[in-house]
């Protein structure tokens, strides 16, 4: 019996295994696939993520490509910010790919004393017994243990078996996500910046990655599709003069994968004897960048609280106060994602928007310091 099971080793689940680990605690970690994946993500960490993965000390081992801010386009205008600063020093963004990011989480966890790492090993949603969860269901078995955590992500099956999935928002259901990657064309400079561009329909981000790769995924209503994801994402390419010429030359490395929806909600965040963290928890849409920042931030502070809420016997009232502060924490960049999700529909009022941010320069950061978690 371990103190504590985690289903998902994604950001969220692999850095609380590695936290709870150092801090002398049993931990098993399940994952229904094998590392290295793939995965669709936006594959950006805000610097309130990247100064979880410094505490860690697994910066180097994650490495990616310092970004300095955020640039804006849309209706012929643009707009752009530098993160503000960190304790007189300059923050920044890291953006690496997915398949690398949980390798390294993963190997980390590995090398952890005390944590155990189930690879190809499905959860079937966690077992209760009294009101309360014991333990996990993976391939048949029942696995007990103090805690049980679900870091499984949207689908999260933990979640679902604790009765926490909340009705989705038929306006949030609506939206999806694709994404590729490529690396450019001898010659090409890669922007310093992450690159978003609004149009009507939909919003393409693009971020910078080590060797000379870029991320570019691409936000919209599903009704903005039109046919196969492949080549709705070649025509909103073409259709964005910018990002064409950044990529006139440039091998594609990954087909176009695709994500729906991109957001969900658990009604609650607990249940007696288990939490949620990460995706599974909340995803916000993608538009901010925020995902993967929140699961680093939230995981830490998870950490914080549950050896001494388990060697006390006070786990169910820390988890409380956990998912309380958590919707503190997260309110203010969902309002945000909310905000600027309204704008770009309003197209009107998005160019009216990105002028003030020309404008105000001030503002703009700050806002961008709400994304980013500072």
């Amino acid at each position: 019996m371990a103190d504590v099971l985690i289903a998902g080793a994604g950001p969220a689940g692999a850095s609380l295994a590695i936290m709870l680990g150092r801090a002398g605690l049993s931990v098993e970690l399940y994952d229904a696939r094998t590392f290295p994946r793939e995965k669709p993500c936006g594959e950006g960490i805000m610097p309130a993520g990247v100064a979880v993965l410094g505490r860690l000390g697994l910066l180097d081992a994650v490495g990616g490509t310092r970004v300095l801010g955020v640039r804006y386009h849309g209706w012929g205008l643009a707009a752009e910010s530098r993160f503000p600063p960190i304790d007189g020093a300059p923050a920044t963004m890291l953006a690496q790919r997915r398949l690398r990011l949980d390798a390294a989480l993963v190997t980390a966890a590995r090398a952890t004393p005390g944590v155990r790492v189930f690879e190809d090993a499905a959860v079937e949603g966690a077992v209760v017994e009294r009101g309360r969860a014991v333990g996990l269901r993976v391939g048949g078995d029942l696995r007990r243990a103090g805690l049980v955590v679900g870091a499984d992500g949207l689908g999260s099956r933990v979640r679902r078996s604790l009765g926490l999935d909340a009705r989705a928002r038929a306006s949030s259901a609506a939206r999806v996500g694709l994404r590729a990657h490529f690396r450019l064309a001898a010659g090409q400079i890669a922007p310093d910046h992450v690159e978003i561009f609004v149009a009507g329909k939909y919003e393409i981000y693009v971020a910078p990655l080590p060797e000379r790769e870029v991320l570019v995924a691409a936000l919209s209503g599903s009704s903005a599709l039109g046919g196969q994801a492949r080549g709705t994402m070649a025509r909103w390419i073409a259709e964005t003069p910018r990002l064409a010429a950044l990529l006139d030359g440039a091998e594609r490395l990954t087909d176009v994968a695709g994500r729906a929806p991109v957001t969900g909600r658990a009604r609650a965040g607990f249940a007696p004897g288990a939490v949620l963290l990460g995706d599974a928890a909340r995803a916000t849409d993608p538009l901010t960048a925020g995902g993967l920042c929140h699961a680093l931030v939230t995981a830490e502070r998870l950490a914080a609280i549950v050896p001494r809420a388990l060697g006390q016997g006070e786990a169910d009232a820390a988890l409380r106060r956990f998912d309380r502060d958590r919707r503190r924490l997260l309110r203010a960049p969902a309002l945000l994602t909310d905000g600027l999700l309204a704008l770009v529909r309003r197209p009107a009022l998005a160019r009216a928007t990105l002028r003030l941010m020309r404008a105000s320069p001030r503002v703009m950061q700050g806002l961008l310091g709400v994304a980013a978690g500072i």
